[in-house]
């Protein structure tokens, strides 16, 4: 599988963003919309989160506008190196800006950080997680 790929179909909830001006959309990267358009979902964002299912190069494009899973089964990019998880752990915006990371269960920060849960096994050197978007 690959960033951005539906995983079930069954629950998936998609809607067209338009895209923040200048910005660049990656996909399977996390995103969410700051009242200016989507952008990247950095640690500092409050949510809701979603998963860009396509990516937007802003400067090739004349139709600003993506498909993005609101929720669903999805695979999403993940922090590589940043440690792995199991299936129904939660995760959170990483410092990376649009990847996720294992949710800190040991000191957890703020809970608007949780992006959503794993939906399988993700390695410590996966660059990629299944998710369920749209579960907190």
């Amino acid at each position: 599988m690959a960033a951005g790929d539906i995983l079930k179909e069954g629950l998936l909830v998609v809607e067209e963003f338009t895209v923040k001006a200048d910005e660049d959309i990656e996909k399977g990267e996390l995103v969410q919309n700051d009242g200016n358009g989507i952008l990247a979902a950095t640690n500092a964002d409050e949510g809701p989160f979603m998963v860009a299912l396509e990516a937007h190069d802003y400067s090739e494009e004349t139709s600003h506008t993506i498909r993005c899973a609101v929720s669903g089964c999805v695979e999403a990019q993940k922090v590589s190196g940043s440690g792995g998880g199991k299936q129904g752990q939660y995760v959170e915006i990483s410092a990376t800006a649009g990847e996720v990371t294992l949710f800190d269960y040991a000191t957890p920060g703020n809970w608007y950080d949780v992006a959503g849960i794993l939906a399988g096994d993700a390695g410590d050197s996966d660059a990629t997680a299944k998710i369920w978007i749209g579960k907190r």
